[in-house]
């Protein structure tokens, strides 16, 4: 018996759990931050750009409106990269789980990189070539953003100090609010300088001439911009060594682990390689499996309330997110399309979304790094969807009163709050909690299965509001969508989805101040009588990282996983700011009284088909997290992210011609303003087919390409990464690698403590075990559902915001404008939202996720999303007045705040600290990918559900949906969802990984001995 040791008794994971914040953590947050930069800029940059696709291949002679993609379309291009994202995040979760979190790491990264560049160098002979082609590498792009949702939040909370642990996986989430923001602005500066550089009359003017042939290269610029962020810190990300945690408790290699921390953490370790053997001998509560009976008694709960819970709250965040812009245009806030050109469309549109971005998204995110360990998971997600149920529900009832012209702004503001309560709140929480609850084996797996949850509520949002969001009225609808529901009833549908994530977050278990082994219960199943055998053998390597004081290499690391959601928020938010233009550019009908947009399926599938993706690679890169290590795997997400980003804008036409959410604003802006001006075009109403010059092809292919750069800026550093000491310890089971690479790391002497590795049965449970589902199933549950639930509401908001901008006035008509002049008006305004909200909440989330708790943050961003969402929809025609309108992006900006500083950045940070070291990555894998699931619905949903409710208003090719009010209001009923599903997520701050997994549960003990879990480090 006295050989039986927790695995939070070895030195190296006491070692990172009492560690100092110091350089190393700062590192990590910013290489594995990037991926969430690359992910935010990829995934919402599309929303931007939708109007532009639509403008660019979908004119028709003589229609009176610009062009717009068909629904199935703009459906595809939304949400393909959702569908990409969930099987990502399952599959590298895993994988992560299986390998080792560093062997996958390098590997998501270059993917994002390679298909964010060849996102903007889509090619083919006809509108639909382009469009399969785009969607194609959108889908893998999504891919490998989904492993850098398991991988980077496995990462980030296997390396944390327990003390701070929720603010850095936060942190590293929060990066997705620098590329929301980056997004708009590269929008915001590509629209504008081709604005100035081409400038084109409205479309009403001249349809044709309102489309510069130019434009086709803003919506490619924008795309693959996304790559750059993300490609910066591969070499980091490569460098980094593999998690103490993976190494020691999985890998069972206490010397590489002593190894790895010392040098990380700067101090002294010991390998300690006689309770690596006695963990390995110790056959018993521990050996689990995913899904097994004892998985599921564990576990079973807690995956049931992260993944419900960051389901639903995808539903309404993604919602939200893609199809912003077409809740603006509905209110008014961004002018007809047929006044405006196309690149002046895009850039309005950018301006609008990174306006949102800027006053709510970003600051929700930070707002909830700075309280998640003060107030708690589960306050923050609790409150997060309380407030996103309440401010849709306020946005919904009163909807026709936000859309007279005085109520815009304070429609705006609602819908801001909805933002920013989305991310100080479930949109965070759902990130962090599934990284802690679950044992270190699976937890890559188990987060990616709750990100994966997370996806395919992206999938239900962005398909779905698509399409509900239309018009009642089958006049009013888009053209080639059928009626929907409008965005008022989308709204309420938004809202009750909200209440749901609110009602599941009560199965997430609160992970603040535990360790990953308390949390995962990796000890259940010792005899009493080792307990204080426990209290002096800490396995070192572990506890080097939980102690170790804030360095360089954490901030290091926050860069390099970042970038991925920098690559993540700018290529699927910134498609949002293209799609008008290529509708201009492939969908214009000589004759239309309006410039050419996206057939619905075409527009769904152009915003829809990267959440595919994404929720695919969550699901795979989270599991292969697991099983190949977190770093192994790393690189290939990042690496896939890059090529598709650039391959996106490189989809071409038979003429060949052809920072995350901010920098794809700005990239829009700088693209669209430049286009504008060199090639100026009339606007639609006034010449059709000059409205939109050749050059706006371009346009889109920049921006989406753009996405790639960040991403491949990181690749190096991301595979210069070792694996995670939890990692290759508990999960490898190598002590010496775990503590050789965190010596390394730390800067300290680590012990390998070789002896202390022995798994007992009770914590070898596999994913879905009815071990693991007793542990961690509720938490599960609670990470997957509240992400959910929150990405159907962000996504929404974020893909979308352009549309509801121009439906509120804020954007001018399509026929008003040219091409470019479209794409820099909606970069502009997207850019806008992004500097003002988005940002801000994910650094109010960094700043105080370790203050007030995840599950505070998550329960009052949820709570603000839902108030401010219902206070948006309930006076929706008082907003869509011209003298509200600023009110109305104020509200809008506040929603996208509160999402950010609150569940969109701890539905993030909790999967990744809860869940056992070797399910960690799976499990975070699928909670993203459930997230992603609503990003899905979201950005489907929304589409198609903010349709009007007269026929003769919506888009052409759309059915009549339950218009923007209603919408609104869904979206807040969401919002209101996710905050009783926080109820589920544990609060994981203050604690060390190896508490809240509970990956010492089965080991015998003398005493309770919960107090017995550190011993000193030799310094």
């Amino acid at each position: 018996m006295g050989s039986l040791v927790m695995a939070n008794d070895l030195q190296v994971l006491n070692a990172l759990d009492v560690a100092k914040t110091q350089l190393y953590h700062f590192t990590a947050i910013v290489i594995a931050g990037m991926g969430f930069f690359t992910d935010a800029y990829d995934l919402f940059c599309i929303s931007m750009v939708t109007k532009l696709l639509g403008r660019l291949y979908y004119h028709h002679d003589g229609a009176l409106k610009p062009g717009s993609l068909p629904p199935n379309v703009s459906a595809a291009v939304n949400g393909v990269a959702f569908c990409g994202t969930l099987a990502g995040q399952l599959f590298f979760g895993w994988l992560g789980d299986k390998m080792g979190r560093k062997k996958v790491y390098g590997m998501t990264l270059m993917i994002m990189v390679i298909c964010s560049i060849a996102s903007g160098l889509s090619f083919g002979h006809t509108p639909k070539g382009v469009m399969t082609t785009l969607c194609f590498f959108r889908f893998w792009l999504g891919f490998g953003i989904g492993g850098d949702y398991p991988l980077s939040a496995t990462i980030m909370s296997e390396y944390a100090n327990k003390k701070t642990r929720g603010a850095f996986i936060a942190a590293v989430f929060a990066m997705q609010g620098f590329g929301i923001l980056a997004g708009g602005m590269v929008a915001i500066i590509v629209s504008a300088a081709f604005k100035g550089a081409f400038p084109a009359p409205a479309y009403e003017v001249d349809a044709i001439g309102s489309t510069v042939p130019q434009a086709d290269f803003v919506w490619r610029i924008i795309l693959m911009f996304g790559a750059i962020p993300a490609g910066l810190t591969y070499y980091w990300r490569m460098k980094m060594p593999e998690t103490a945690r993976y190494t020691a408790l999985v890998a069972k290699n206490l010397k590489q682990a002593a190894n790895d921390m010392s040098k990380v953490l700067q101090v002294e370790i010991e390998a300690e390689p006689e309770k690596v053997t006695a963990i390995s001998e110790a056959k018993g509560a521990n050996d689990f499996g995913l899904f097994t009976k004892e998985f599921l008694r564990r576990h079973g709960l807690h995956l049931l309330g992260t993944a419900s819970t960051w389901f639903l709250l995808d539903i309404a965040f993604y919602s939200q997110n893609l199809f912003q812009k077409d809740i603006f245009s509905a209110i008014g806030w961004i002018p007809p399309a047929q006044t405006m050109n196309a690149l002046e469309e895009v850039y309005k549109i950018a301006r609008a979304q990174t306006l949102i971005a800027l006053c709510s998204t970003v600051p929700g995110y930070w707002f909830t790094v700075a309280f998640i360990d003060k107030i708690g998971r589960f306050a923050i997600q609790l409150m997060g969807f309380f407030f996103m149920t309440v401010f849709m529900f306020a946005l919904a009832i009163p909807y026709h009163h936000w859309t007279l012209k005085d109520h815009r702004i304070g429609f705006v503001v609602m819908y801001s709050f909805t933002f920013f309560f989305a991310n100080f709140g479930p949109n965070a929480t759902t990130f962090v909690v599934p990284a802690e609850i679950f044992p270190a084996r699976l937890r890559s797996t188990c987060h990616g299965i709750s990100a994966a949850a997370g996806k395919a509520g992206a999938m239900v949002g962005a398909f779905g509001f698509l399409y509900a969001a239309q018009p009642t009225d089958p006049t009013k609808t888009d053209a080639g969508y059928p009626p929907g529901i409008g965005v008022r009833n989308s709204l309420i549908v938004l809202g009750c989805v909200n209440f749901l994530g609110m009602l599941f977050t009560f199965l997430v278990p609160e992970s603040n101040g535990k360790s990953l082994e308390d949390l995962s219960r990796e000890n259940e199943g010792e005899e009493e009588t080792v307990a204080e055998i426990r209290a002096t053998n800490q396995l070192q390597v572990l506890n080097a990282l939980d102690v170790a004081k804030t360095q360089l290499y954490h901030f290091t690391a926050i860069v390099i996983a970042g970038m991925g959601f920098f690559t993540d928020a700018y290529d699927l938010f910134c498609i949002s700011l293209v799609t008008k233009l290529l509708g201009r550019i492939y969908y214009h009908h000589e004759g239309d009284n309006k410039p050419g947009i996206l057939p619905p399926g075409i527009s769904a599938a152009v915003n829809g088909v990267a959440f595919v993706g994404t929720l695919s690679g969550q699901l795979f890169f989270g599991w292969l997290g697991d099983k190949m290590g977190r770093k192994r795997v790393y690189g290939m997400t990042l690496m896939i992210m890059v090529i598709c980003s650039i391959a996106s804008g490189l989809s071409f036409v038979f003429a060949m011609q052809g920072f995350g959410i901010l920098t794809g604003g700005i990239v829009a802006l700088v693209v669209s303003g430049s286009f504008k001006n060199a090639y100026p075009a009339p606007i639609y109403s006034v010449n059709n087919e000059g409205s939109t010059p050749p050059e706006a092809d371009f346009v889109w292919r920049i921006i989406l390409m753009f996405g790639a750069i960040p991403a491949l800026l990181t690749y190096y550093w991301r595979m210069k990464m070792p694996e995670t000491a939890r990692y290759t310890a508990l999960v490898a089971k190598n002590a010496t690698k775990a503590a050789s690479d965190m010596s390394k790391v730390l800067n300290v002497e680590i012990e390998a403590e070789k002896e202390k590795i022995v798994e007992t049965q009770g914590n070898s449970f596999g994913l879905f075990t009815k071990e693991f589902l007793h542990r961690h199933g509720l938490h599960l549950l609670g990470t997957t559902s509240t992400w959910f639930l929150l990405d159907i509401a962000f996504y929404s908001q974020n893909l979308f915001q352009k549309d509801i901008f121009s439906k509120i006035g804020w954007i001018p008509h399509p026929e008003t404008m040219n091409a470019l002049d479209e794409v820099f008006k909606i970069a502009k305004a997207q850019t806008l939202i992004a500097l003002c909200s988005t940002v801000p909440g994910y650094w109010f989330t960094v700043a105080f996720i370790d203050r007030m708790g995840r599950f505070a943050i998550q329960l009052m961003g949820f709570f603000f999303m839902t108030v401010f969402m219902f206070a948006l929809a309930i006076p929706y025609n008082h907003w869509t007045k011209k003298e509200n309108r600023i009110g109305f992006v104020i509200m809008y900006s506040l929603t996208f705040f509160f999402a950010n500083f609150g569940p969109n950045a701890t539905t993030f940070v909790v999967p990744a600290e809860i869940f056992p070291a070797r399910l960690r990555s799976t499990c975070h894998g699928i909670s993203a990918a459930a997230g992603k699931a609503g990003a899905i619905v979201g950005a489907f949903g929304f589409l198609y559900a903010a349709q009007s409710t007269d026929p003769s208003k919506v888009d052409t090719g759309y059915p009549t949906g339950i218009g923007v009010k209603n919408a609104l209001i869904v979206l807040g009923c969401v919002n209101f969802l996710g905050m009783l599903f926080t109820l589920l997520v544990p609060e994981s701050k203050g604690r060390s990984l190896e508490e809240m997994s509970k990956e010492n549960e089965g080991e015998e003990e003398i005493t309770k001995g919960e107090n017995a879990q550190t011993i000193p480090v030799s310094v």
